[in-house]
């Protein structure tokens, strides 16, 4: 076995424990967010309430949507509660975001370096008349609406993504609908991965059979 190979072997097992060390972090999290009664489970009715928070209503809405919320909460649940005791537990939870993470993607190997930094940029010494004041005053005036435009920048980088109605705070209501819309793209980055190795499996039986 060359070096090269082992590398590469020390470093896959290295990200795949670092994706298991998210996914039980991030799961630790959805737990607390949607397990409402605190007995260390996500019960069905838990996910039902979560779905409700959602969609921003309680009750209210046509058959049509409820029906289809019901299908997908009863799909979310069964992915979930792998061992059908009816309850989902923590590992089951992180087992889960794992294998939605491993699916999609995920890190396989480090980030890639940031490009370059280019050249500074050339001043306005190119004029032999003397402009000098002007253009000062149009630099000043361009570093001022850069410094504004990075504070408003910060600014929205730094919002919690689950304070959805961005008043700086993030409500029950927000961290549970958060937590459960990250389970349904879970679900769904499962489910189009599935479709597309279904797929494959599909075309390739086609071509062997031709």
């Amino acid at each position: 076995m060359s070096i090269s190979s082992i590398s590469t072997a020390s470093s896959s097992v290295d990200y795949t424990q670092m994706r298991k060390e998210l996914a039980e972090k991030v799961a630790a999290k959805l737990m607390a967010d949607l397990d409402t009664d605190g007995d260390g489970a996500i019960s069905k009715a838990e996910l039902q309430k979560a779905s409700q928070a959602a969609s921003g209503s309680s009750s209210s809405g046509s058959s049509t949507t409820s029906n289809s919320s019901t299908s997908s909460i009863d799909e979310l649940f069964s992915a979930l509660d792998t061992n059908g005791d009816g309850s989902i537990s923590k590992s089951e939870l992180s087992a889960f975001i794992e294998k939605a993470d491993s699916q999609k993607g995920g890190p396989q190997g480090p980030p890639p370096s940031p490009p370059p930094a280019g050249p500074p940029p050339t001043g306005g010494n190119a004029s032999a008349s003397g402009g000098s004041s002007t253009t000062d005053a149009t630099d000043t005036s361009a570093d001022s609406t850069s410094t504004a435009s990075t504070s408003s920048s910060s600014s929205k980088v730094a919002t919690d993504p689950a304070d959805t109605n961005e008043d700086g705070t993030v409500s029950t209501q927000e961290r549970i609908a958060y937590a459960f819309k990250q389970l349904m793209a879970c679900l769904q980055s499962i489910q189009n991965t599935s479709s597309i190795g279904a797929g494959s499996s599909s075309t390739t039986t086609t071509s062997v059979t031709a």
